[in-house]
């Protein structure tokens, strides 16, 4: 499948380039959606997407229920386009900055370290490009050669949250030759040191992520108001899955969610699942969506359903165990669970020790009677690495932070939704998890010990989690969802 970033890049630039061509003249209405679907080779939602970055730039105006019209040959300038935006709150540019420090800092680290070979090539040829005494272009290249390094990480995911947060396209609004200079000279180093194999040094590091704050702390609040962080779209997860069809994924989503209520045991053979009206307001669905959810259930021998007899659960986890669940149904729920795993493992760290700041003495009591409550239940243990989880979630003192890891929590549930991922029993791993979760909790006030402890246990299910997929034929399929390679090659 092609990349839906790629695929969204491809059409702006083909449609920008016919407007600044001539082909599509000042003054001229661009074509109905669908008819540039047809000519892009895309999707709506793409469309949609390279118009809205058109008309942000200043090529388009766009009005409701009309075909936009092209507005200008040339990007307008700085701040001219944004004149009639809203301003942005100076608390809300603070909670954006701090959170790409926390986010985007060991995300790029990785993307780093993961460079080898001819890897080189484009970031060594993006750095020649920038000339300090050419400011746009230099900090555009920048901006290109920042993104290279978190697309090498092969993870949509990845790549759509730090983009989520705004900072995309955005350069300083004043800088100095000098200050221009001395930036390049510690990008200069910073990827010899990596190219090397050694460990950059801190002030190379915060000579990248320091372009942020100038942004920010020279920013006007109207020129910044783009920086304002649409990270709610992201629980659409949006483009992950489109080998599926989008009404397809819903059911199929909503199938293994149910699906994984009773691999927990939250619904036993006999037991009668909500009816398709309460489905639906559960779910936001249509009642053709929890029909064919219900269905598929039905069709792997899960549930009965008949008229004005409800539906019923007829197997127990042993027996979901022995089903059929063809990997090519569920690829894109494992690629985004996996996706949101490694974004996990990357940033959790850096999230939880600043987390901890927040967290109370009476916060931290909860949570142990939650933790030990939780492992003295058959089918509720399975969920302490969630509810540990949730609790770093809720302590998160940034806006975007929080919204990014709600939805990863969100995501780490699909977990319960595969039942051969799923064990009723307490296994050693089981155990050995949920003793290192009680002991990082132990660990609070101290953040940075409470930080590292949880950060190795969401490696480790990470890890016993890829081993799984492999086992169970799902790797490849779910790996097969995108190409991660295409998003920096």
């Amino acid at each position: 499948m092609k990349s839906g970033v790629i695929q969204y890049e491809r059409a702006y630039r083909q449609l920008k380039n016919k407007i600044e061509s001539g082909l599509l003249p000042v003054g001229a209405r661009l074509p109905g959606r669908s008819v540039l679907c047809r000519e892009l080779g895309t999707s709506e939602r793409t469309v949609r997407r390279a118009l809205e970055l058109l008309e942000q730039n200043g090529f388009l105006e766009i009005m409701p229920r009309k075909r936009p019209v092209v507005l200008s040959a040339s990007p307008l300038p700085q701040g001219q386009a944004l004149q009639n935006a809203r301003r942005a709150d100076p608390a809300q540019v603070d909670d954006l900055m701090r959170t790409a420090d926390l986010l985007c800092r060991p995300i790029y680290l990785r993307g780093l370290r993961l460079c080898t070979g001819g890897d080189w090539r484009t970031p060594e040829r993006i750095l020649a490009q920038m000339d300090p005494s050419r400011p746009e272009d230099f900090w555009w290249l920048s901006s290109r050669l920042g993104r290279f390094f978190i697309a090498r990480n092969e993870n949509e995911l990845l790549l759509r949250v730090v983009d989520s947060l705004g900072f995309r396209g955005k350069e300083p609004p004043r800088s100095s030759l000098e200050d221009r200079a001395q930036y390049r000279s510690h990008i200069e180093a910073l990827l010899q040191a990596a190219k090397a194999g050694g460990v950059p040094e801190q002030v190379q590091l915060d000579a990248v992520f320091r372009q942020y704050r100038i942004i920010a702390e020279q920013a006007e609040g109207q020129q910044f108001h783009q920086l304002l962080s649409p990270c709610p779209m992201l629980a659409e997860a949006e483009e992950l899955g489109e080998q599926l069809s989008l009404a397809q994924e819903r059911y199929s989503t909503m199938c293994l969610d149910l699906l994984g209520l009773i691999a927990i045991g939250r619904y036993q053979p006999g037991d009668h699942l909500p009816t398709h009206d309460q489905l639906q307001k559960t779910y936001g669905v249509s009642r053709d969506t929890s029909v064919k959810a219900v269905k598929m259930l039905r069709d792997w021998g899960v549930v009965t359903a008949a008229p004005r007899r409800g539906i019923s659960v007829e197997m127990d986890l042993t027996a979901l165990q022995r089903i059929r669940i063809s990997p090519e149904s569920i690829a894109c729920h494992v690629r985004r669970y996996l996706d949101s795993l490694e974004l996990l493992t990357l940033t959790v760290e850096p999230a939880a020790a600043h987390a901890a700041a927040l967290i109370t003495p009476e916060d931290t009591r909860r949570l142990q009677a939650a933790l030990r409550r939780q492992e003295e239940q058959p089918y509720e243990h399975q969920l302490i690495p969630r509810t540990l989880l949730d609790f770093i979630t809720e302590h998160i003192g940034y806006d975007a932070l929080r919204e990014i890891y709600g939805i990863l929590a969100r995501n780490f549930s699909i977990g319960r939704s595969i039942p051969k991922l799923v064990c009723r029993d307490i296994n050693p791993q089981n155990l050995e998890i949920y003793r290192a979760c009680r002991e990082a909790v132990e660990q609070l006030p101290d953040g940075g010990l409470f930080a590292g402890k949880t950060a190795a246990i969401f490696e480790q299910i990470r890890r016993l989690i890829v081993s799984e997929c492999r086992r169970l034929g799902y790797w490849d399929t779910a790996m097969n969802v995108y190409d991660g390679a295409s998003l920096w090659k």
